[in-house]
């Protein structure tokens, strides 16, 4: 996709990528601080356009030593970048990510009345392998999806 970055989050993205969860997500946000962590310690991808410093969207993927998994923890596009390939794109970064790391499977929650991200994880070949009810902080319900890896 030419055009668009996907790049490492640096410490300077904080700011931006926090104010991305709070214009995304209702409850069970990032905060600074968690952000500050992560940059360190995940692997926490930020999409920006190349002429501009505007992150468009994020990924954090997280990964256990001697574990064959990686989690999708959290994800997100703006709402104007919305329909431009980019969140099908940042999957697909993630998907190299896990496999350069030599594992095998990625796992995600999904709030279950997130309609169009369960259909974007469907269309990326991920599929349902669990429920849990009340897991979100407002009460809602997660899906569990996950995807073997070639």
């Amino acid at each position: 996709m030419t055009g668009y970055l996907f790049v490492p989050a640096v410490p300077a993205d904080v700011d931006q990528l926090a104010a991305l969860e709070i214009s995304l997500f209702k409850t069970d946000r990032c905060s600074k601080k968690s952000f500050r962590y992560l940059i360190r310690r995940a692997h926490v991808l930020v999409v920006k356009r190349q002429d501009s410093a505007e992150i468009l969207g994020y990924a954090i993927l997280l990964g256990r030593k001697n574990s064959r998994k990686m989690r999708i923890y959290s994800f997100g596009i703006t709402a104007t970048a919305r329909g431009e390939g980019l969140a099908g794109k940042l999957l697909e970064v993630l998907e190299r990510i896990s496999r350069d790391s030599k594992c095998t499977m990625l796992t995600l929650e999904v709030s279950d009345s997130n309609i169009a991200a369960l259909g974007l994880y469907k269309k990326h070949g991920f599929a349902q392998y669990g429920f849990r009810l009340g897991y979100y902080e407002d009460g809602g319900h997660a899906i569990l999806m996950r995807k073997t890896l070639d």
